[in-house]
């Protein structure tokens, strides 16, 4: 099939794409600027979500279209929530709706964990947000999806503000080890080549306008996980821990998430409905 992958030239996005070469699709990857990665068999596109011409060309004659392009660091969404809403938000909406122009077989949408959250910040709400307007869209055109909301993905690839990465790469720096939470963190590590497959995997029509779980089997705590970095990289200080939970990131678990409750309140004197549509009726026959 043609399928497009919008944010393939990124870290999880890339993998995905070349999952998809791998499986003999004919894949074009569009991001905003060219893959380090890019395949000979791959067609790179140059362009940017909010420019609508240029993605309307991409999109057509595709049959399925993946969307990782995402402001997906908590901290950059928490500095710059005007430009998360229009990425995460309304760049999705512009490629519904061109899904819809075109008839595109399947829509897949990268999510994430986190909207089971009270943690995450504007990056959650974003992808809530989205996931609300994928599913309308699916209801209302009939457009299949599969939305995949993603664990703790990691690996080669991945930017210096990944999880893994940065515990390393400020541990081969500082020669210490270090984590931002608390010494009860856990977490369900997926490596980027499995949660590729994964993903790819469900393209099967079984796992159409499901929302679809890519993490690890395995529940790590952060905690031996810096003792095992640190074994790695031969560094024999104890871990520190800055207990900063303020950031949006979970501790312990993700599932969080409760919408709060409607408190009614009625006024004491109110417009009885007789009343008020004689007076709407009234009006409207004056214009």
């Amino acid at each position: 099939m043609k399928v497009l992958v919008i944010g393939g030239g990124g870290f999880l996005g890339s993998y995905v794409a070349d999952e998809l070469t791998l499986r003999g699709h004919k894949v074009k990857i569009f991001d905003k600027s060219k893959s380090k990665w890019i395949q000979k068999k791959q067609q790179m596109i140059i362009g940017n979500i909010q420019n609508l011409k240029t993605l309307e060309k991409a999109i057509k004659n595709s049959d399925i279209v993946y969307n990782f392009a995402a402001v997906a660091d908590i901290g950059e969404a928490m500095k710059n929530p005007i430009q998360t809403v229009k990425t995460n938000i309304l760049g999705t909406i512009n490629i519904l709706e061109l899904c819809k122009k075109y008839n595109v077989k399947k829509f897949i949408f990268a999510s994430t964990i986190y909207v089971h959250s009270s943690q995450g910040g504007f990056y959650r709400t974003s992808k809530q947000a989205a996931e609300l307007y994928i599913e309308e869209y699916g209801r209302r055109s009939n457009l299949n999806y599969t939305i995949l909301r993603y664990g703790s993905v990691y690996g080669p690839r991945a930017s210096m503000k990944n999880g893994l990465s940065k515990i390393i790469f400020n541990a081969l720096k500082s020669k210490k080890i270090g984590y931002s939470g608390t010494s009860k963190a856990v977490r369900r590590f997926i490596y980027a080549k499995d949660a590729a497959v994964a993903s790819v995997d469900i393209l099967k029509k079984k796992y159409n306008n499901q929302n679809i779980l890519i993490t690890g089997k395995k529940l790590s705590k952060i905690k031996d996980i810096l003792y095992l970095v640190g074994k790695i990289l031969n560094i024999s200080k104890k871990p520190k821990f800055d207990n900063e939970t303020e950031k949006g990131h979970y501790d312990t678990t993700p599932y969080s998430y409760k919408p709060k409750k409607d408190k009614k309140y009625f006024l004491k004197n109110y417009m009885d409905l007789k009343k008020g549509l004689f007076q709407l009726s009234t009006i409207i026959k004056k214009k």
